[in-house]
C-alpha cells in the first residue's frame, strides 16, 4: 500500500503509513505535523502498536503535542496527533491534565477544578500503588515512568495484562462500576510519578462535560480489545511470537537494532514472561532464540536493543 496523505471534509489530515519502512515514518509524520496550525489534528494510520513511533515524535516535539492512539481493527491503529497552542507546563497538575488525552479536551475552568483537588505521588520499581480487590476511588494519571496492570487472581504467578505509559490513566473501571479494583497497579520503571484525582470530582465535571465520560469509556473499550487480542494470541501464536509481541511496544522506529525504550532495559525475564502469560524459563528460551535471529541484543541478561521491523515481520508470519 502506498503512503498517502488525505484531507477530510473537516480539514483534518490522515496520513497512512502502512507499507512505509518503520525507520522512515518519524520524518514523514513530522513533515506533516510541522505544517499544522495550533489546535489542528493529524491522524496517522499504522498496522502495529505505535508507541515507539509516538515516543520518537514526542522526543522531537516535546510539550508541543497530544497523542491519542486507538486500535480500530486487526492490525490497524489510528493515532490522532494534535498540535497544542502553547508549550504545556508539566509536571504541574494542570499541565498533566492538559497532556492527558482523557482530560485534554476540557476547558481551563474544569481542569482547574480537578487540579485543585488532585495530588502528586511518587513510587519506586516493584511498588504497588493500587492493591488488588481494594477500594480506590481515584483516577490515576501516569506522567513519569511506566506502570502496569497486573493480577495474581489467587495464584502464585503474577500476570501482567497491559502497561500504562505517561499521560495514560488507570482506575477507569472502578469509576464506572464502583466495585473493588480488578487488579494491582505496579511500577515497572526504576521510579514513577502519577497524579491522583478523586472520582467524585471527575464525575462532577463529567456531568457538565459528557465527553469526559466518553473519553474514559473509550480507554476501557480499548483495553478490552487489547485483552481480547492477548487471549487470542496466547491460544494461537507460538511463544516466540508472543514474546516478540510483548517487546514490540518498546522497539523504536529505526533500521536494524536500536536502543529499546525504558523500562525494558531494566525489566527482568520474569516480568517479560508475566506479560506473555508464560513462565521465566520458557520466556528465556524464546528471548535467546530471538537473539540468534538478530532481532534483539542483551547486555548483562537484560534486553537492551530491538529490531522493530524484524519483530513485526516475525509476528506477521506467525
Amino acid at each position: 500500500m502506498d503512503t498517502r496523505t488525505e484531507t477530510t471534509m473537516s480539514n483534518v489530515e490522515r496520513l497512512d503509513l502502512r507499507g512505509l519502512p518503520v525507520w522512515e515514518r518519524p520524518s514523514r509524520v513530522l513533515e506533516v505535523f510541522d505544517r499544522l496550525p495550533a489546535g489542528q489534528t493529524v491522524t496517522f494510520i499504522t498496522e502495529n502498536e505505535p508507541r515507539g513511533l509516538g515516543t520518537r515524535i514526542e522526543q522531537s516535539r516535546k510539550h508541543e503535542l497530544i497523542l491519542d492512539p486507538r486500535r480500530v481493527g486487526d492490525r490497524e491503529w489510528h493515532v490522532a496527533m494534535t498540535r497544542t497552542a502553547v508549550e504545556i507546563d508539566a509536571p504541574s497538575p494542570m499541565g498533566i491534565l492538559k497532556r492527558s488525552r482523557v482530560f485534554s479536551h476540557l476547558d481551563d475552568v474544569s481542569r482547574s477544578k480537578l487540579a485543585s483537588v488532585a495530588t502528586l505521588h511518587t513510587a519506586r520499581r516493584g511498588q504497588s500503588v493500587v492493591m488488588e480487590n481494594s477500594d480506590w476511588p481515584f483516577i490515576g494519571v501516569a506522567f513519569e515512568g511506566v506502570f502496569a496492570f497486573a493480577s495474581r487472581n489467587g495464584s502464585v504467578r503474577q500476570r501482567i495484562f497491559h502497561e500504562i505509559f505517561p499521560y495514560e490513566v488507570f482506575g477507569e473501571l472502578e469509576l464506572f462500576d464502583g466495585a473493588p479494583t480488578a487488579g494491582r497497579i505496579i511500577v515497572l520503571s526504576k521510579g514513577a510519578r502519577y497524579l491522583r484525582v478523586p472520582n467524585d470530582a471527575v464525575m462532577q465535571i463529567a456531568e457538565h462535560s459528557p465527553r469526559l465520560y466518553a473519553a474514559l469509556g473509550r480507554v476501557a473499550a480499548q483495553r478490552t480489545r487489547d485483552l481480547a487480542e492477548l487471549l487470542v494470541s496466547q491460544n494461537a501464536m507460538p511463544i516466540i511470537a508472543r514474546i516478540a509481541q510483548v517487546l514490540l511496544p518498546y522497539a523504536m522506529p529505526e533500521k536494524g537494532l536500536s536502543a529499546a525504550m525504558p523500562p525494558l532495559p531494566n525489566m527482568t525475564q520474569a516480568q517479560i514472561a508475566a506479560s506473555a502469560g508464560t513462565v521465566k524459563e520458557v520466556a528465556a528460551r524464546a528471548i535467546a532464540e530471538l537473539e540468534t535471529k538478530n532481532l534483539l541484543k542483551r547486555e548483562r541478561g537484560h534486553v537492551r536493543y530491538l529490531d522493530r521491523q524484524g519483530l513485526i515481520d516475525l509476528i506477521r508470519e506467525s
